[in-house]
């Protein structure tokens, strides 16, 4: 009878083995995609903005306006998620995720507790949203600003005098077309085209959009923020080649 000897037997058992260990390694190491679907226990409608945590990972995310949120590289096995909504009661399942995906559903009871709230203080991000340009550049410095604050303590009074009395590059003058009416001008400043000394008009804006409206309209109060700047040293995107010299920038309250 043949005798295999150990040289011959040992190549043959290393592929094998081989060929195994990558096998094992990634049947340990495989994920599932969490697709979650939260809804209203009532109505079904979707909940947006809601946060789905895998508490005993750390994990979590909000869900779109559609009512899903998506969780990427969950390993097999059973998981704690915790849904959270405000106006909603906090939902606990514990389930096993298995396979490429699972996409559970779950719904929420609304809350009628009568619990107060904690009180939350935001810090506003000056980059994101609507008051974005006032905020960069009043952190900057760049010009004369007033603040929603300032113009809460100016609520009876008139915009145009407002103005005039904030800035020191501005006065109220009367209008010649509209009697017991004022506007703004400038004081004795240099225009852009010419060599002479005289008051001129002020570009004025609304959100970013020219405003040619009538300022006694506008009450200080209705106003977020104010900016005024010789036109020398307005923002490029307000800096229009015009007689005037001096633009002011209006934010509304949205």
């Amino acid at each position: 009878m043949r005798t295999l000897n150990a040289r011959s037997v040992a190549p043959a058992l290393l592929v094998v083995l081989l060929a195994w260990l990558p096998a094992t390694a990634s049947a340990q190491t495989k994920t599932s995609v969490i697709i979650a679907s939260v809804t209203d226990g009532q109505s079904g409608q979707p909940v947006a903005d809601a946060d789905v945590t895998l508490s005993d990972l750390n994990v979590s995310a909000k869900t779109d306006w559609s009512g899903e949120a998506r969780i990427n590289a969950i390993a097999a096995g059973q998981h704690q998620f915790e849904i959270r909504k405000l106006g909603y009661d906090l939902l606990t399942v514990t389930l096993m995720v298995q396979g490429d995906s699972i996409g559970p559903v779950f719904r929420l009871a609304k809350s009628t507790g009568t619990q107060a709230l904690a009180p939350v203080k935001v810090k506003g991000d000056p980059s994101t949203g609507y008051l974005a340009e006032f905020e960069q550049r009043r952190a900057q410095g760049r010009g004369r600003y007033l603040t929603a604050a300032d113009l809460e303590k100016k609520q009876n009074q008139n915009l145009v005098r407002v103005l005039a009395g904030s800035f020191g590059g501005l006065m109220s003058t009367p209008d010649q077309d509209r009697p017991g009416k004022n506007i703004l001008m400038t004081r004795k400043m240099r225009p852009r085209l010419t060599n002479v000394d005289v008051h001129c008009g002020v570009d004025v804006y609304l959100d970013g959009s020219p405003f040619q409206d009538d300022l006694d309209n506008i009450k200080p109060t209705d106003l977020a923020g104010v900016e005024y700047y010789p036109i020398e040293s307005a923002p490029g995107e307000y800096r229009k080649l015009s007689q005037n010299c001096g633009v002011v920038l209006l934010w509304s309250k949205k």
